[in-house]
């Protein structure tokens, strides 16, 4: 029609996540996002809604092509491959100088308490959504092609991956250096267990306990125990 100006609604709404990436909800004006959109007010209101209804959209904008992307590696049917390539994407994007630091989401949570319930409801939707994804990899191919032991805990693992993925979000805030993240994904693998060795008649291989005292002093200590008499009266 003539006299209205025409846009792409993705288009805009990539610009509008990327000034609420980079300035947060609260601190993203109106004039903010008719600058970095380049779409007249009245339109932008006519097109999204108010702010809250255009930063609900920047949200899911994110979560479809920001998000996706590194859960995408996720597919990978080797579950640890999965889960490291994961953390790969990761820290691509958060060692990439042209993206904003940290993560959409995760900034918004660290904000969330003056933002609202229906932002607040988003977010935790979206953070099960990721914690869903995560555990899939665990129970139904970790567990299953015996990669992970069925004695682990694959929910609380699932939440512990997450965490620390939203944790490197949150470090990205402040740093940008990809070796800190590796260092950070390199000690949290560790938390992933290997199913005890079988001897050869299918029974597990179970490791003595430890100790910091050598073999010898541990037989004088139990020795000296044993040679205590017992006091009665």
């Amino acid at each position: 029609m003539a006299g209205v100006k025409q846009f792409d609604r993705d288009e805009a709404l990539d610009r509008a996540m990327a000034a609420f990436w980079s300035r947060g909800y609260e601190a993203t004006s109106i004039d903010d996002l008719v600058e970095a959109t380049g779409i007249g007010r009245g339109s932008l209101y006519g097109t999204f809604g108010d702010k809250r209804q255009l930063f609900l959209a920047a949200l899911d904008q994110y979560w479809n092509t920001v998000g996706m992307e590194m859960f995408a590696e996720l597919s990978d049917p080797d579950a640890r491959h999965a889960i490291e390539r994961m953390f790969d994407a990761l820290i691509r994007r958060a060692s990439n100088p042209k993206f904003p630091r940290g993560c959409l989401f995760t900034n918004t949570s660290l904000e969330c308490p003056t933002c609202g319930d229906e932002i607040a409801r988003k977010i935790a939707e979206n953070m099960g959504q990721q914690e869903t994804a995560i555990y899939q990899v665990f129970f139904r191919r970790a567990q299953a092609d015996g990669t992970l032991s069925q004695t682990q805990d694959a929910r609380a693992l699932a939440r512990f991956f997450l965490g620390v993925a939203w944790g490197i979000n949150a470090v990205n805030k402040s740093v940008a250096d990809p070796g800190v993240f590796r260092d950070i994904v390199r000690v949290a693998m560790t938390a992933w267990d290997r199913p005890a060795a079988a001897r050869p008649d299918g029974s597990a291989v179970r490791k003595r306990p430890s100790s910091d005292a050598p073999q010898h002093q541990r037989s004088k200590k139990v020795s000296a125990s044993r040679s205590v008499p017992h006091n009665s009266k």
